[in-house]
């Protein structure tokens, strides 16, 4: 190791990970039917069919493609906000 150098104390370096994640823009990220049943540990079928349909829940992305469009995809905080609205107080 190289003492020249001074080394940060552990604490120091944690504050400035987490400054830096703090301002760096996470791109939101999409969930399919799979994802969203796995996060609610229920079946793929069972998301389509009670929950995905619901009017209340969050509008699908459909991302067109050269053979039409891809599966529907949700934003994981609009699904994650959905779930903690319906959360028993």
């Amino acid at each position: 190791m190289d003492k020249r150098w001074p080394q940060p104390r552990v604490e120091e370096l944690l504050i400035s990970i987490l400054e830096e994640l703090r301002t760096t823009k996470v791109p939101k990220r999409l969930w399919s039917l799979a994802d969203i049943a796995a996060y609610l540990s229920r079946s793929k079928i069972t998301i389509q069919q009670r929950v995905a349909c619901k009017p209340d829940f969050p509008d699908a992305v459909r991302i067109p493609t050269s053979a039409g469009k891809l599966g529907p995809l949700w934003y994981q905080d609009e699904v994650k906000a959905y779930v903690k609205r319906h959360q028993k107080k």
